[in-house]
This record gives C-alpha cells, sequence and structure tokens, in this order.
C-alpha cells in the first residue's frame, strides 16, 4: 500500500483525499441547487392526449409546436415564450417579422400553418404535477393537459 510505514504520508494522503472529495461534494451540490431554482421547469418535450399536439420547449426561449398525426406531412411551428415562476405564467407568442418573411417567400399555406399556432398564442396559467402539464388559459379558462414524454 501507498505509504505503509510512514505515518505522516499516510495522514497527508488521508486529508488530500478528504478534502477533494468534500470540494467535490460542495461544487455537485451547489451545481444541482442552481439547476432547482433557476432552471426552466417546463423545459422538455410534452404531449397532449385530448389533441395530437406534441410541444417541445427548449432552454432558449423557443418551443416547437407539432401535429405528429396529421395526415399528409406533420407540421411543426416554431414559437417564442416567455415564463414567469413567480405568478407562474407562460406566455407564448410569434415573432411577426419571421412569419411575414415566410409567408412573403413561400405560398399561402403558410399562414394556414400559422393560424394552428396562433390558437395557442396567449398567456397561460401552468400547474405541473407528477410529470403532468396543465395549461389554462386565462382569460377563457380552457385547459390543455400535457404528460412529460
Amino acid at each position: 500500500m501507498i505509504a505503509e510505514k510512514d505515518e505522516k504520508k499516510r495522514s497527508m494522503l488521508w486529508r488530500t483525499a478528504i478534502t477533494v472529495s468534500s470540494v467535490l461534494i460542495v461544487c455537485i451540490a451547489a451545481f444541482f441547487g442552481y439547476r432547482v431554482f433557476t432552471g426552466n421547469p417546463l423545459e422538455g418535450r410534452w404531449s397532449s392526449q385530448d389533441t395530437d399536439l406534441m410541444m417541445t420547449i427548449k432552454g432558449n426561449g423557443s418551443v416547437v409546436l407539432g401535429w405528429p398525426e396529421e395526415e399528409k406531412d406533420p407540421e411543426e411551428v416554431e414559437m417564442q415564450y416567455r415564463i414567469e415562476k413567480d405568478t407562474k405564467t407562460l406566455t407564448l407568442y410569434t415573432d411577426a417579422s419571421k412569419r411575414e418573411a415566410q409567408a412573403d417567400e413561400e405560398t399561402m399555406e403558410t399562414e394556414g400553418d400559422f393560424s394552428d399556432a396562433g390558437m395557442l398564442e396567449g398567456s397561460y396559467e401552468y400547474s405541473l404535477e407528477n410529470g403532468e402539464l396543465t395549461l389554462t388559459e386565462r382569460e377563457y379558462g380552457e385547459q390543455i393537459v400535457f404528460l412529460k414524454d
């Protein structure tokens, strides 16, 4: 073994090992503590059972809405979101300049793609419990329930 007969070396190695492991434990705990309090609780992929809507919330402020069960090509629309953790509010919106640029470049079908997403534009109160996300529209009270994939 290392430093079998030298008690000073063994003691110094033991203190070094304990110090390094303690610092490592504190760093890992700080990392997870930071992630819990500053992370986005809604980030991830969500699917609705009532509709065939798939929602992927990304950490960069964008959300991708998809309808994979469409008969023709599956639609995907990218929107922006803003989350307020204090009031548990999720706001979905589209970038108007991006929508106009795509509508000019492509055919009028593009506007139809955004009309489905336009129905989801607005402000929602969210409730997150056991992998189930419930979005409640603030004006009319309609609810959309998503399950975490």
